[in-house]
């Protein structure tokens, strides 16, 4: 990532007496927040109750673009109560060019304010500084893999390297402790952050509502918005999980809380670059207490309350933590895959040694399965937890997760989701924690190794291949992504050699291969080969049977070829 970028915040306080046209125009660059805060009149006992669910929200914007890219489109933008009588409005232009705006809303002194704002374009070394620039994650609905990956808005393919952030909305938690983290993961190349957003989070320092589910933190809130915008600014992309929904929640929080607490966050974060996640470790047939219609009608509600249309997606929870024959699913895939309101598949592999190599499996059945939809890991085999995983355990559930077809891949580290620092130590538990807080370092060597696959195959055109087992020959421990006749990645877990067919292209033609050691993450041997046979190309190490081994990377491409 480059220089630090800094969203523009822009606070217009409008009031009948006051308002002109002098603070109502300013300028902005597209995906920048510009932001109105009103003052009303009035104040209802409590404002956050009156959002109901299925009723037209309490205050709106029209934002509608009268030249430039913008011309011609009108957006219907929620506003949200921020305490007291304050009111906000957000709005993240998505394209350049003039918007003009006004307020609706039937309390007093919040409807009929008007403004300008002009917006102007990126240049392309400022969206190098940071792909978000590029607009929100979409999945990608054009060409051959329609369906497969996922990109940003503007066409640009945008590879999934996450990391979760389950429990770093504590109220303990300094924002100086955040940075570090957010800093250090945008170096070593993730892109999106996995964070509760919850009402009912990991406790009640964690929660961002109180326990009867009728007054929001607000200042808690802000805190967590101020991260959100810190990670927005290092091209981190937030993933918002609003529900942790494994325990009977129909009957301890019920229907009406949660639709009224996601409306809430969803009007108060759309303007931000965030993903929405349904659930937390759920299973819509039996397991989270809804049953699939109540999910399927908060679905339908977030897609309806966000004028972004970001997508949606939820958290499952793996087999082997109970249920029965309807048990919780590795995949989404498995359970509400033709949902219209499902996005992508998130799978979750579980914590230990057996699910880990389960991986391929997982995603090759969700990737088969038919309208085409992304899929990704959302929760792994932690570092440091259970097991004892080691890097190239985790490089093997990232590696074997892609090579699979994954539109990417999370890391989880014990530490780090669980926020052991001196400010909020997490205490012994049934996961191992050192008691000197130098365990809670952000450069485990699987989050390293992680980070740098997302390095690496954003080097390559990754969304152009696909999976070909087939073209392994002899050899099932290796892992075949290919763009056929251009370009070839093999995963060699055990180390070994690769004998790839190229038969089918003439002997004329060149193809140079690179040998990548993944344990210190450097190339370490080239080569070129011709076509018009079958070719072995061994690997740079030779090892003892399965002792002191490496796993490698081999990656071939086509000289002067043309994707």
């Amino acid at each position: 990532m480059g220089k630090k970028t800094a969203l523009l915040f822009i606070t217009i306080l409008l009031y009948p007496a006051s308002f002109s046209h002098v603070n109502s125009q300013s300028q902005f660059k597209t995906w920048d927040i510009f932001e109105i805060t009103l003052d009303s009149k009035t104040v209802a006992q409590n404002p956050y109750l009156e959002i109901a669910p299925g009723k037209t929200p309490f205050l709106t914007a029209r934002f509608t673009g009268t030249d430039g890219k913008a011309s011609g489109q009108t957006m219907t933008i929620p506003g949200f109560w921020d305490g007291d009588n304050t009111w906000k409005i957000r709005f993240a232009p998505p394209a350049g060019g003039t918007w003009r705006y006004e307020t609706y809303s039937s309390g007093k002194g919040l409807s009929g304010k008007k403004g300008i704002i002009k917006v102007s374009e990126w240049t392309e070394k400022e969206i190098d500084e940071n792909p978000l620039r590029r607009g929100l994650i979409t999945v990608s609905r054009s060409g051959e893999r329609a369906g497969r990956y996922f990109t940003y808005s503007d066409g640009t393919p945008c590879l999934w390297i996450a990391d979760t952030w389950w429990d770093w909305t504590n109220s303990r938690i300094k924002f100086d402790s955040f940075k570090k983290l957010a800093d250090t993961r945008a170096e070593q190349g993730f892109n999106i952050g996995q964070l509760f957003f919850a009402g009912n989070g990991w406790g009640k320092e964690s929660s961002l509502i109180d326990p009867s589910f009728s007054n929001p933190k607000l200042d808690q809130i802000r805190k967590v918005e101020e991260m959100i915008r810190y990670a927005n600014s290092k091209g981190i992309t937030v993933w918002i999980h609003a529900w942790w929904s494994r325990e009977d929640i129909d009957k301890s929080i019920g229907e009406d809380n949660i639709i009224r607490w996601w409306e809430y966050v969803v009007h108060r974060l759309h303007a931000y670059n965030v993903i929405w996640v349904l659930a937390g470790e759920y299973n819509m047939n039996n397991y989270g207490g809804f049953p699939l219609e109540v999910w399927n009608r908060l679905g339908k509600i977030i897609k309806d309350e966000d004028p972004y249309e970001r997508i949606l997606s939820a958290h499952p929870t793996p087999p082997m933590w109970g249920g029965g024959a309807d048990a919780p699913q590795w995949s989404t895939a498995e359970t509400i895959h033709s949902q219209p309101w499902l996005d992508y598949n998130q799978s979750q592999t579980g914590h230990a040694r057996w699910c880990n190599e389960l991986t391929p499996w997982i995603i090759t059945n969700a990737y088969n399965k038919q309208p085409a939809k992304p899929v990704v890991v959302t929760e792994p085999w932690y570092e440091f937890i259970e097991g004892n995983p080691t890097a190239m355990d985790i490089r093997f559930g990232a590696w074997s997760a892609v090579m699979s077809g994954a539109a990417g891949h999370s890391y989880g580290g014990g530490h780090i989701w669980r926020v052991h620092l001196p400010e909020r130590p997490t205490g012994v538990g049934s996961w191992p924690m050192d008691t000197s807080f130098a365990a809670n370092t952000m450069l485990y060597p699987g989050a390293v190794s992680v980070g740098f696959m997302g390095k690496f195959l954003r080097n390559l055109e990754w969304w152009k291949m696909e999976p070909h087992p087939e073209l392994v020959i002899e050899n099932p421990s290796h892992y075949c992504l290919a763009n056929p006749g251009n370009e070839y990645l093999f995963y060699l877990r055990y180390g070994g050699s690769v004998r790839i067919d190229l038969r089918a292209y003439p002997g004329s033609s060149e193809f140079t291969y690179t040998w990548t050691d993944l344990i210190n993450s450097l190339d370490t041997k080239k080569g070129t080969i011709t076509g018009g046979a079958v070719v072995e190309i061994k690997c740079p190490e030779d090892y003892p049977g399965f002792v002191n081994f490496k796993d490698w990377i081999l990656h071939i491409k086509k000289q002067n070829s043309n994707f």
